[in-house]
């Protein structure tokens, strides 16, 4: 009954920042409109984008939906929110909520959503706040439920997939391929909570790694992790040649205002790194990349009973939990390896042989 609660007044969050969003701006619904996937990025910048049939042109914030499919009982659609500045400058493509209940990540794009208009802006803010629309609604963790897939192991997509698959071409094709720069919003879902650390895809190109390692560094991170997580929206650097960085940071059950604010004030600070908002960005200096981590795994199963939080400073051979069985007798105790931070820890108490608890980050 308390998670149900919960849920419900997370969801009455996002409906409020989505109803406060509408303003005097035009809200448009077509279906989606394949693009030539032979097209190669643009060159130059135009004042003005198209989205499906749509134009948005300069000093226009535009709502609306791109149509992916159909299923059984309704359309699957993609909201999307379009800011074209009053000036020329980059395209920068914002996510959240391919995984569909990480929603501090999604509340703080809708945040920047909310915030920024079109004569505070050089060039153009491309936002889809909720990518697994059918995942959304359904409260389910990971996946879209339509095809029961990992919605960020299936990228660049096929349009003539099954739906998670359609849902990433449709990303892709519509809003991706548009953009000069990725941010792919993520946190922990269901079963995870997770503190403020940035993966970065990994670039051959050295001017392409140190632009995804500035943006990293935009973000109040304890560390970078550059990683090759094939299907992920990380194929946008392989696709398009542009640098994608994916923050993590959050936790369903409580969604707490500071992670909230981690990923708000990371995508101002990349649109201050890009000339894109007036000002100069806060950029964290010195950034741990690739810091040794050990995954802790339980041996045994039964109940997993912590005693540190995600982001709590750990010491060597400090006691971080205990997995007891059914009677509450002590069948395995958890230690730190070494000094660090614990990171990325089980939300749920049911533990069996072989579930991750926790990580630990030696930094």
């Amino acid at each position: 009954m308390e998670i149900d609660a919960h849920i419900d007044s997370v969801e009455t969050r996002l409906q409020g920042l989505m109803k406060l969003l509408q303003g005097n701006v035009k809200i448009v619904s077509h279906p989606r409109k394949l693009l030539n996937r032979s097209r190669v990025r643009r060159v130059g910048y135009q004042m003005s984008i198209k989205i499906g049939e749509t134009e948005i042109k300069k000093g226009e914030k535009v709502k609306g939906f791109i149509k992916v499919g159909e299923a059984s009982t309704h359309d699957v659609n993609m909201p999307y929110i379009v800011i074209n500045g009053s000036e020329a400058g980059p395209r920068l493509c914002v996510l959240g909520g391919i995984h569909p209940l990480e929603y501090a990540s999604i509340l703080g794009v809708l945040r920047v959503a909310k915030e920024v208009e079109p004569g505070d802006l050089k060039g153009t803010l491309i936002i889809v706040p909720v990518v697994n629309t059918d995942g959304f609604n359904a409260r389910a963790a990971f996946n879209n439920p339509i095809d029961y897939v990992n919605q960020n192991r299936v990228f660049p997509g096929d349009p003539e997939g099954t739906m998670s698959r359609r849902v990433a071409d449709a990303l892709f094709e519509n809003f991706v391929s548009k953009a000069d720069a990725l941010i792919d919003s993520h946190g922990g879902d269901l079963t995870e909570d997770i503190y403020k650390f940035v993966i970065v895809g990994n670039a051959e190109d050295p001017d392409v790694h140190q632009k995804m390692v500035d943006m990293a560094s935009c973000y109040d991170s304890l560390y970078t992790r550059v990683t090759d997580i094939k299907g992920s929206t990380k194929e946008a650097l392989d696709k398009y040649g542009i640098p994608c960085i994916t923050p993590e940071s959050g936790t369903p059950y409580p969604v707490r205002e500071e992670e909230i604010a981690f990923h708000r004030d990371g995508i101002v600070n990349v649109l201050k790194y890009f000339g894109m908002l007036e000002g100069e960005p806060e950029m964290k200096k010195d950034v741990p990349v690739n810091p040794e981590q050990v995954r802790l795994c339980a041996e045994r199963g039964g109940l997993w009973l912590q005693k540190v939080n995600a982001g709590e400073a750990v010491k060597k051979g400090q006691v971080l939990g205990e997995v007891v069985n059914l009677f509450g007798e002590t069948l395995q105790t958890v230690e730190a390896p070494f000094d660090g931070v614990a990171n990325n820890s089980r939300t749920s108490n049911v533990a069996n042989s072989g579930d991750t608890l926790l990580w630990v980050i030696k930094i």
